[in-house]
């Protein structure tokens, strides 16, 4: 009798836990920055951009891309090869990462990348 109460509370729990977790994750977004104001944005914050891509540099590992925002501003991108993906000049992408600094220069280490 005891067993079943327990697993029935243990249930219970958990299922009360999932639910939970759905609504925070549902509630937690990246901000979303124009790249003009990257140099606003502290290191290490994930961001969110959406632009054109100027420039695609492939190698084995690592793809580098230059985005721009209107022909004024552009952010270099460094995105770590997982799975191929097709990334072409002209497109527009939507990319959420984190901002690092390299050369004195801010950049966005690519969490993802979908074309848009």
């Amino acid at each position: 009798m005891r067993e079943k109460t327990l697993f029935k509370i243990a249930l219970i729990c958990s299922f009360l836990g999932l639910i939970g977790l759905y609504f925070v994750s549902e509630n937690a977004s990246v901000e979303r920055i124009n790249i003009s104001n990257i140099d606003k944005v502290d290191l290490g914050d994930e961001v969110k951009i959406i632009g054109k891509i100027e420039r695609v540099t492939n190698s084995d590992k690592v793809v580098f891309l230059k985005i721009s925002e209107m022909k004024t501003e552009s952010v270099s991108v460094i995105l770590f090869k997982d799975r191929d993906i097709d990334l072409i000049e002209g497109s527009y992408v939507d990319i959420e990462g984190e901002i690092d600094e390299y050369n004195g220069k801010r950049e966005i280490i690519a969490n993802s990348v979908k074309i848009i």
